[in-house]
């Protein structure tokens, strides 16, 4: 399987490919060979991979992410949910 979005999820987590070579117990050489497109990825691989940079497998082939919803800024007219009312 390709994982297009490999290398960019590195680099965003900061991270080198010994680095996440260590964190996910992928070889480096098989994590460059992973972001070059020269060697495809097992499940287990992804698996691993995903672990060590703490993100959904499916995010390395191009998934969405969801983050929790922010409180309304200051000022805003939306009100907490607390305070919105369900039903009729």
């Amino acid at each position: 399987m390709d994982l297009p979005h490999l290398r960019g999820l590195r680099q965003r987590a900061v991270l080198s490919q010994e680095q996440l070579a260590e964190r996910s117990g992928v070889a480096r050489d098989t994590i460059s060979k992973l972001e070059t497109g020269r060697r495809k990825a097992y499940p287990t691989t992804i698996r691993k991979l995903a672990a060590g940079l703490e993100v959904e497998p499916g995010l390395l082939f191009g998934g969405v992410e969801y983050h929790d919803a922010e409180p309304p800024m200051e000022g805003s007219s939306e009100k907490p949910e607390s305070e919105k009312k369900i039903g009729f």
